[in-house]
């Protein structure tokens, strides 16, 4: 499976005016994207242990599956949604 997350977007993301959760979630991804390099990984695999990284460095601020909102159209054929908590 293709990784969603790339170099260039890691490397955006890991700029100084994100978020410092998601910043640092690209900083972990960077260096163990880095790190599997320097230890002979190939690309596949240095994209799976950085995605590893990411999901490590974001789960202390990740909702539970309980808690994130659900969505239900409230018009029939059209775009509008109504959340629920």
């Amino acid at each position: 499976m293709h990784s969603p997350l790339d170099l260039p977007i890691v490397k955006a993301l890991s700029e100084h005016d994100t978020h410092p959760s998601l910043r640092a979630s690209a900083t972990a991804w960077l260096a163990a994207y880095d790190l599997a390099h320097q230890l002979g990984f190939n690309e596949g695999a240095a994209l799976g242990q950085a995605d590893t990284a990411w999901d490590r460095a974001a789960e202390p601020w990740r909702l539970p599956a309980g808690d994130e909102p659900a969505y239900t159209l409230t018009e029939f054929g059209r775009r509008a949604i109504h959340v629920r908590r």
